[in-house]
């Protein structure tokens, strides 16, 4: 994969000419041209925002950065890079972001790359900006069909939820590890998604139960945690999830969707555990728990293209008299399912910020 993208890059660069835009996840650069092949000088004329319900912590940074990337082989401009969520905030601001895509529109930008987080409240205003001729790629979330249709964006750029989720189930059905407890640490679709997935993995309906789990599987048992902004606690959330263990023996997997409370989780149930424990979004820590053997596998949904792809497509859409990818469906980036036989090339593309 990595290698198709170079080949991107250097198409690209060729056609374009290669420039730097650097902006940070609060303001907006001025547009900038840089230097080509040969020492001429090209500009591209676009200018692009990315918007999301993101922060700047381990996962949406590597967005940003393969953004960034992908202005710089291009040469065209970003002329805002906002995440609407803070660090340690417990929700991503919806509102905030709103108006954030409000904003950019007045300002009449080339094309929006947009997480669709809450479809009810943003695909209307990401309607008005295909309707005003501005092209939108949402990013990581909206990869619904309906909401793609809806917004009137050219495709999703993301990991399709539900199928990580099948694919995470299948991979403990593997193991025969199939009484899966899936632990929600906050509100949100994908996250139920996620859970949902793994039940229609084994085969146990369309959906993952809530309450206590069975004594035997196929099984998949939502816990959704009552601590407050759990990720930004995980002590307290794995607190949670042992005393449910300990009162639910018969489950023999843990599936979190937040590597920080997979953390908590590994910690607090030590090294001897007989449970097995994977989790969603790649960082270092889950390279160095893969390769230790506490955590089995790790669902990376290879947020740097979700980051460099959508500035390509709108890139190509603008310069090539309208070409578009997606169908109205999703374009995936992932799951790669991260497991002991290919950390070590993961661990490669997080050294370079590509993880």
């Amino acid at each position: 994969m990595r290698r198709s993208l170079s080949a991107l890059v250097m198409v690209s660069a060729i056609a374009v000419g290669a420039c730097s835009s650097s902006s940070s996840p609060t303001t907006a650069p001025a547009a900038s041209g840089g230097a080509a092949s040969g020492g001429a000088t090209a500009s591209c004329p676009y200018k692009f925002a990315v918007i999301t319900h993101g922060d700047t912590g381990s996962f949406w940074s590597v967005v940003y950065k393969g953004a960034k990337d992908a202005a710089a082989a291009t040469g065209c401009t970003l002329t805002e890079v906002y995440g609407s969520q803070q660090q340690g905030q417990a929700q991503p601001d919806d509102n905030a972001e709103n108006q954030a895509i409000t904003d950019a529109i007045n300002q009449k930008v080339d094309g929006l790359a947009v997480s669709d987080h809450n479809p009810s409240m943003m695909n209307p205003t990401l309607a008005g900006a295909v309707k005003a001729g501005i092209p939108v790629v949402l990013i990581n979330a909206g990869c619904d069909d309906a909401d793609i249709a809806a917004s009137g964006a050219m495709t999703c750029v993301g990991q399709p939820e539900s199928l990580a989720g099948k694919q995470a189930g299948a991979r403990f059905m593997a193991e025969q590890a199939n009484n899966i407890l899936c632990v929600i640490h906050q509100s949100g679709q994908n996250l139920l998604d996620r859970c949902n997935g793994i039940a229609q993995a084994l085969g146990t309906g369309a959906t993952c139960s809530t309450g206590d789990a069975p004594a035997t599987g196929p099984a998949c048992t939502e816990l959704t945690l009552s601590v407050p902004n759990a990720a930004s606690n995980p002590s307290a959330s794995a607190q949670q999830v042992v005393a449910y263990l300990q009162a639910h023996p018969g489950v023999n997997a843990v599936m979190t969707l937040n590597n920080a409370i997979a953390q908590g989780v590994q910690s607090a149930l030590g090294s001897g555990s007989k449970v097995k424990l994977a989790t969603f979004d790649l960082n270092s820590w889950d390279i160095s728990a893969v390769k230790a053997g506490t955590v089995d596998f790790v669902v990376d949904q290879q947020q740097y293209l979700q980051g460099y792809l959508p500035i390509v497509f709108l890139q190509l859409y603008k310069a090539h008299f309208g070409a578009s990818v997606g169908g109205g469906t999703t374009v995936a980036t992932g799951p790669l399912l991260v497991d002991k036989t290919n950390v070590s090339n993961v661990e490669a593309g997080a050294a370079a910020g590509e993880s």
